[in-house]
Protein backbone atom coordinates (compact mmCIF):
# COMPACT_ATOMS: atom_id res chain seq x y z
CA UNK A 1 0.00 0.00 0.00
CA UNK A 2 2.77 2.57 0.71
CA UNK A 3 4.21 1.66 -2.98
CA UNK A 4 0.60 2.99 -3.89
CA UNK A 5 0.67 6.18 -1.56
CA UNK A 6 4.10 6.58 -2.91
CA UNK A 7 3.16 6.81 -6.35
CA UNK A 8 -0.28 8.86 -5.78
CA UNK A 9 2.70 11.77 -3.98
CA UNK A 10 5.20 11.56 -6.81
CA UNK A 11 2.22 11.82 -9.42
CA UNK A 12 0.80 15.07 -7.26
CA UNK A 13 4.66 16.41 -6.72
CA UNK A 14 4.93 16.28 -10.91
CA UNK A 15 1.74 17.81 -11.10
CA UNK A 16 2.05 20.53 -9.22
CA UNK A 17 5.85 21.83 -10.31
CA UNK A 18 4.03 21.58 -14.21
CA UNK A 19 1.67 23.57 -12.82
CA UNK A 20 4.14 26.19 -11.52
CA UNK A 21 6.39 26.07 -14.92
CA UNK A 22 3.53 26.81 -16.70
CA UNK A 23 2.87 30.02 -14.17
CA UNK A 24 5.90 30.97 -14.51
CA UNK A 25 6.15 31.11 -18.29
CA UNK A 26 2.54 33.03 -18.17
CA UNK A 27 3.67 35.84 -16.03
CA UNK A 28 7.07 35.95 -18.20
CA UNK A 29 4.83 36.10 -20.97
CA UNK A 30 2.47 38.79 -19.70
CA UNK A 31 4.98 40.86 -18.20
CA UNK A 32 6.26 41.40 -22.21
CA UNK A 33 3.36 42.04 -23.38
CA UNK A 34 2.41 44.48 -20.27
CA UNK A 35 6.25 46.11 -21.37
CA UNK A 36 5.40 45.85 -25.14
CA UNK A 37 2.19 47.65 -24.56
CA UNK A 38 3.93 50.77 -22.45
CA UNK A 39 6.48 51.15 -24.89
CA UNK A 40 3.50 51.67 -27.57
CA UNK A 41 2.06 53.84 -25.24
CA UNK A 42 4.69 56.01 -24.81
CA UNK A 43 5.60 56.39 -28.55
CA UNK A 44 2.05 57.29 -29.06
CA UNK A 45 2.09 59.77 -26.60
CA UNK A 46 5.42 61.73 -27.53
CA UNK A 47 4.04 61.78 -31.45
CA UNK A 48 0.88 63.38 -30.13
CA UNK A 49 2.87 65.82 -28.38
CA UNK A 50 4.92 66.06 -31.30
CA UNK A 51 1.69 66.31 -33.40
CA UNK A 52 0.18 69.10 -31.47
CA UNK A 53 3.18 71.24 -30.57
CA UNK A 54 3.24 71.38 -34.67
CA UNK A 55 -0.22 72.06 -35.01
CA UNK A 56 0.36 75.17 -32.34
CA UNK A 57 3.46 76.17 -34.52
CA UNK A 58 0.68 76.48 -37.37
CA UNK A 59 2.69 73.79 -39.55
CA UNK A 60 0.31 71.52 -40.59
Amino acid sequence: MSRDQSHVIDRAETKAAKAAEQQARASAIWEEIDADRRALDDRTERLRALRLARQSDGRD
